[in-house]
């Protein structure tokens, strides 16, 4: 992809690096504003615990989650794009599919796949749209929405959107203008997540900078993917906050059993994701949890007879419980039960039993 810089040295665009920050606190944190953190997180994890938590609620979480990814994402294109770019695309004095193209490069490098603007017309009135074409979408629901989101921040508007397949994997949206549904307007709070400290330390690439390990991943920015070179598992970059505040709102709305649901489904998926190999030592977790900026590994122990975990700093505390009460059944072929715990401080306790011995 042109534009597009590679470390020379372990392959990673120069944005991911330039852009965001591995902290000894085991967060990724956007450079330009340490209070909006990202995760890198296996692609089909969120697709199957979205699915997951549907089928144990038995509805549709689809308006809530749509909501809010594109707030997080009108939110963080807003901190991406300066403020004089705004406005001289607000009046109307630089062209506009240079700028789209270019903010559009920014999802493919995240992983989110490859989109282009098809067509476009911008005279700031009520007929105002944009048509983008999204091949290989990192998830069609989020997909779908990301394009309004980077859309909204460059003009400054509130945009609707409507998708349709046109081939296997490729889509059309539209984004018109459309003011959003004040049934969610003062909600869907997202959570600001304050680092504890840490020790973590990731190894660097003396070019870059970044961590050392981003190097086992490819990325393929003319799709807009990024794979694991070893097992072939698609990666996206993702802010938390948006699990945050669906489950946040969900369990507002339906009760306090949506912890116990969201924990079900990830636990779920992992046990149809992952095998045995994937269970590794403290230190490769500590590793694999920091470098998804997930966190500061402080204790783990796994055997027969159960699993106790201390992480700090905890991000989507959630799906961390739930993945690793699906690790322990993986590598001892039973069924469990979980207890867990977590500080005003961010650090989560686990502790994973056998249902029987």
């Amino acid at each position: 992809m042109q534009g597009v810089n590679m470390c020379p040295e372990c392959g990673v665009p120069e944005y991911i690096t330039s852009e965001h920050l591995w902290q000894e606190s085991g967060f990724i944190v956007q450079k330009r504003d340490q209070r909006h953190i990202l995760t890198f997180i296996e692609n089909d994890n969120l697709n199957a615990l979205f699915l997951g938590v549907e089928d144990i609620l038995g509805t549709s979480i689809e308006r809530i989650i749509l909501a809010t990814r594109r707030r997080t994402g009108r939110a963080y294109m807003d901190r991406i794009i300066p403020k004089q770019v705004k406005e001289l695309v607000q009046r109307r004095e630089l062209e506009l599919p240079p700028m789209v193209t270019t903010f559009f490069s920014i999802g493919s490098v995240l992983g989110y796949g490859r989109f282009e603007l098809v067509d476009y017309r911008y005279q700031q009135d009520d007929d105002d749209y944009f048509v983008i074409r999204v091949e290989k979408p990192y998830s069609m629901l989020l997909g779908s929405v990301d394009p309004a989101a980077a859309v909204e921040a460059l003009i400054g508007a509130e945009m609707g959107f409507t998708y349709e397949e046109i081939s296997p994997e490729v889509y059309d949206i539209r984004v018109f203008k459309e003011e959003h549904e004040e049934e969610y307007k003062g909600r869907l709070m997202m959570k600001h997540y304050q680092s504890g400290g840490g020790d973590v330390a990731l190894r660097s690439c003396s070019t870059c900078g970044g961590p050392h390990a981003l190097s086992y991943y490819d990325w393929d920015l003319e799709r807009g993917l990024i794979n694991n070179k070893f097992n072939g598992r698609r990666m996206v970059f993702f802010a938390p906050s948006v699990l945050d505040a669906v489950f946040g709102e969900l369990e507002r709305e339906l009760g306090e059993s949506i912890p116990d649901i969201v924990i079900e489904a990830q636990r779920r998926f992992a046990r149809n994701f992952y095998n045995p190999a994937d269970v590794v030592d403290e230190d490769r977790f500590r590793t694999a949890l920091a470098l998804r900026g997930m966190g500061n590994l402080r204790r783990l122990s796994i055997d027969r007879g159960g699993l106790d975990l201390l992480l700090g700093n905890a991000v989507m505390h959630l799906l961390v419980v739930g993945l690793f009460q699906g690790f322990y059944e993986i590598a001892h072929g039973v069924e469990s039960t979980v207890e867990w715990s977590i500080s005003e401080s961010g650090d989560l306790e686990v502790q994973v039993s056998p249902s029987r011995l």
